[in-house]
């Protein structure tokens, strides 16, 4: 009998596989749909779209009183519609005519300005004399949607 040296068959290995594409797919889904609700939350519904200029020195202002103008709506004093001719009078009774109130006035890039400076010439003529002009800041301008802000809602007083 002959006997013959029979070398151990070596074992194939397998390499550990992890498919990848179905959490690839999980992880795109879960930031559309992320991305889609992003957009929804933190919009209040009694504001208003306005579309502010951009300033280098825009800084936070504690407002009571917001006189807003808008290309095509009328103005609106704390989100209530005013006439221009009544801006004062309205002033007075928001303000309980406290002529040291700050008026911060929030005009869309988009208003004319002899629209705007009809605005400022009301407020000015009711002898009211701390006026704000508000704007963006330049550098949130690439966190959300360029330059959009919405109206804080009125305040009641």
């Amino acid at each position: 009998m002959s006997e013959q040296f029979v070398l151990p068959r070596r074992r194939r290995r397998l390499r550990p596989y992890l498919d990848l594409t179905a959490m690839i797919d999980t992880v795109f889904n879960l930031l559309i749909f992320f991305a889609v609700a992003s957009t929804l939350v933190g919009k209040p519904n009694a504001g208003m779209n306005l579309r502010l200029p951009k300033a280098e020195t825009a800084q936070q202002v504690q407002s009571r009183v917001v006189l807003a103008l808008q290309p095509g709506q009328p103005i609106r004093l704390n989100g209530s519609p005013v006439a221009l001719d009544r801006i004062g009078e309205s002033l007075n009774k928001l303000t309980g005519a406290d002529l040291d109130s700050q008026i911060v006035v929030m005009a869309d890039e988009l208003v004319p300005y002899r629209d705007l400076i009809g605005a400022l010439d009301q407020v000015r003529l009711a002898s009211y004399h701390r006026i704000a002009l508000a704007a963006s800041p330049k550098h949130a301008a690439t966190r959300s949607s360029p330059g959009r802000t919405s109206l804080p809602p009125p305040r009641p007083h």
